[in-house]
């Protein structure tokens, strides 16, 4: 498994609004369908995203960023009347293979609230563009793939934390 992450180019927005957050989901639906790649937790910021991925096969991971970034920036691009003027992302993904168990969910937590350590949201659940789990409200525009384990039972308590 591995924590991905991206920024925009000079941190420059990637999302200006649900739109964007929804037709990103959108592409992360069909880059996991071309691909086969396992989506296990993921959060949209406006500058950045993060993944927690679970490859497959050796290639799946370079393949599925490589489709999502790609096709992601020559939509933001076309939408923007911005062709040719520079860089969307600011530069390839990173990504760091997870350990251990204790390890995947040190990262799951770190992924799952971003949002809530960056101040945008009282509770971890109510940001929208994430995997959190809600209990109450809209759900996500995007399903994860099931979990190769039971998270424990008080997981959105230690989201919350």
């Amino acid at each position: 498994m591995y924590h991905v992450c991206n920024r925009g180019s000079r941190k420059g927005e990637l999302f200006e609004g649900c739109e964007d957050y929804d037709a990103f989901e959108r592409l992360m639906e069909d880059a996991r369908q071309k691909t086969g790649m396992r989506v296990l937790a993921y959060h949209l910021m406006r500058n950045h995203f993060h993944f927690l991925l679970w490859p497959r096969e050796s290639d799946d991971l370079q393949n599925y960023m490589q489709w999502l970034t790609s096709t992601h920036a020559k939509r933001w691009h076309r939408h923007r009347n911005s062709a040719g003027t520079g860089a969307v992302y600011q530069s390839r993904y990173t990504a760091i293979a997870v350990r251990d168990e204790r390890q995947l969910l040190t990262v799951w937590r770190y992924v799952e609230r971003n949002a809530l350590a960056a101040g945008l949201v009282k509770r971890a659940e109510d940001w929208r563009w994430s995997s959190a789990p809600r209990p109450s409200g809209p759900p996500s525009g995007f399903t994860v793939d099931p979990c190769p384990f039971k998270l424990p039972d008080n997981w959105l308590d230690f989201l919350n934390e």
